[in-house]
């Protein structure tokens, strides 16, 4: 392999440090473990909200599957950890 182009790769990816620190502000969670975990019977409730432009900040991959970051929505709760 090129020398250049090795460090170039090296240079854009991330240190084991760097992920480590992502890992402890990100857990993503679907709407149905976030209901669990929440204990709602089922994510009708998140659904509803999101359609109301209302409730907690959610992420959407390509595909548009939904997703919530576990550790905002305590911080929005007020749960400590």
């Amino acid at each position: 392999m090129n020398l250049k182009i090795a460090e170039d790769l090296k240079q854009k990816c991330l240190s084991d440090a760097a992920l480590s620190s992502i890992s402890d502000k990100v857990l993503l969670v679907s709407s149905k473990q976030l209901s669990k975990v929440l204990g709602k019977k089922n994510d009708n409730s998140l659904r509803s909200a999101r359609s109301n432009k209302t409730g907690f900040k959610y992420y959407t991959d390509k595909s548009g599957n939904i997703y919530y970051n576990l550790i905002e929505v305590f911080k929005e709760l007020g749960v400590k950890l």
